[in-house]
């Protein structure tokens, strides 16, 4: 008998050939063209709270919600995140179906791209990556697959479930190789990953992605 093998990632495939499709244009066209996709689609909080407006050419600031997932800030960055979104994502877009996937992605990386305005209102410098949409995969992929051996723990009197204190212990792991990366690779960034935009998509992993399996009548938490 032949082992059982998740059908195709349809959804997980599709976002990872735009984000690299972008990021080989970009290397493509040269250093020009990629700086000027980078201020016209990537998140620049200022425009999103009205500090920066009239930017030539750039695309109305709330799709940059959107826009800023699908770019990245080199070949690194790109690899880096792609790799993890193809481990997680195949597998979580086994329960939840290529729509519930891209709806988590999507909104992890709005909820972490407007956390990170929020934190950072005013700041010029373009974020892009899909980080927040992946984080936001990755917790819910923590939260279904990865629950055993882990004890509950308390919190100023609150319990936290053992596959939430796991998930969390994933989202560290993931932050930490981001950071790490950026300074070994001395990307942009290296001293302003956008660590809120991660952590915003995390949440919505965690607070999204169980109820969204269930949804589809996927495993039970």
């Amino acid at each position: 008998m032949k082992p059982f093998q998740p059908p195709t990632a349809y959804a997980t495939r599709v976002i990872l050939i735009i984000c690299a499709g972008l990021q080989l244009l970009s290397v493509v066209m040269g250093p020009g063209f990629d700086q000027s996709v980078t201020l016209a689609a990537g998140l620049v909080p200022a425009r999103l709270t009205g500090d920066v407006i009239g930017l030539k050419g750039a695309i109305p600031a709330p799709l940059t919600l959107v826009s800023h997932m699908f770019l990245h800030s080199g070949l690194v960055h790109l690899a880096m995140n792609m790799v993890f979104l193809a481990w997680a994502g195949r597998q979580v877009e086994w329960l939840l179906g290529p729509a519930r996937l891209v709806i988590l992605f999507l909104l992890g990386g709005i909820v972490g791209g407007l956390m990170q305005v929020a934190i950072n209102p005013s700041s010029i410098i373009p974020v892009v990556g899909a980080s927040g949409g992946i984080s936001a995969i990755f917790a819910t992929y923590a939260l279904l697959f990865a629950r055993d051996g882990e004890a509950p723990a308390r919190l100023f009197g609150l319990v936290i479930s053992a596959e939430t204190v796991r998930a969390f212990r994933y989202a560290a792991l993931w932050i930490g190789l981001q950071l790490l990366t950026a300074i070994a690779f001395n990307l942009p960034g290296a001293g302003g990953i956008a660590i809120w935009s991660h952590i915003g998509g995390f949440l919505v992993g965690l607070l999204f992605g169980l109820p969204l399996v269930r949804s589809r009548g996927g495993r039970p938490s």
